[in-house]
């Protein structure tokens, strides 16, 4: 019988999986070396990579790594290139200006969210959720197909309004004179 050659899904699993099969792999190799009296080595890198285990004998490892060719000496270091401090000095400077700009955003974000939580609004939201999470798939893509003509009829009745403004800021008012200057002026 052949063991599935899937990735496991579940983080949790993978690691118990991997502390078992470790140990059995070790005890494979132990068993190698002294059944057949072969020198053994085992080198196995956690999941994550942060941690590496090994078995066998130091002096296997040393003649494996004597055996890999000898790396390649490091390329020419090419010169730095100089620096445009101007260059430097405006992007300090845009850089200043865009955390001016997210510290704001910031700022207002936490003024809304204090506003919901006095308004209840949050509560609402968390019973909104709740009842999604109680609804059938198709239902709840009904309702995401629903919501999402409201936004685009939302957005776009938005735009008029914005349009509407603008051209009646562009309009001329009735106190402007609309006669030409007269004559000699």
């Amino acid at each position: 019988m052949v063991a599935s050659r899937r990735k496991m899904e579940s983080e949790e699993a993978r690691k118990v999986c991997f502390s078992k099969r470790r140990a059995d792999l070790f005890k494979m190799a132990s068993e190698l070396s002294v059944h057949f009296n072969a020198d053994v080595a085992a080198v196995v890198f956690s999941p994550a990579g942060n941690r590496a285990y090994s078995i066998g004998d130091p002096s296997v490892m040393d003649r494996f790594l004597s055996s890999l060719p000898a790396p390649a000496p490091p390329a020419e270091t090419e010169p730095e290139p100089e620096v445009d401090w101007s260059v430097m000095e405006e992007l300090s400077r845009q850089c200043g200006q865009l955390q001016a700009m997210v510290d704001a955003h910031k700022a207002r974000l936490e003024k809304a969210e204090e506003k919901l939580r006095e308004s209840g609004a949050a509560a609402w939201m968390m019973d909104l959720e709740a009842e999604v999470g109680r609804m059938a798939p198709e239902d709840v893509l009904a309702m995401v197909t629903k919501l999402a003509v409201l936004r685009d009829g939302v957005a776009e009745r938005a735009h008029e309004m914005l349009r509407e403004a603008l051209l009646a800021v562009a309009a001329p008012t009735p106190t402007t004179p609309t006669t030409p200057p007269p004559a000699g002026f």
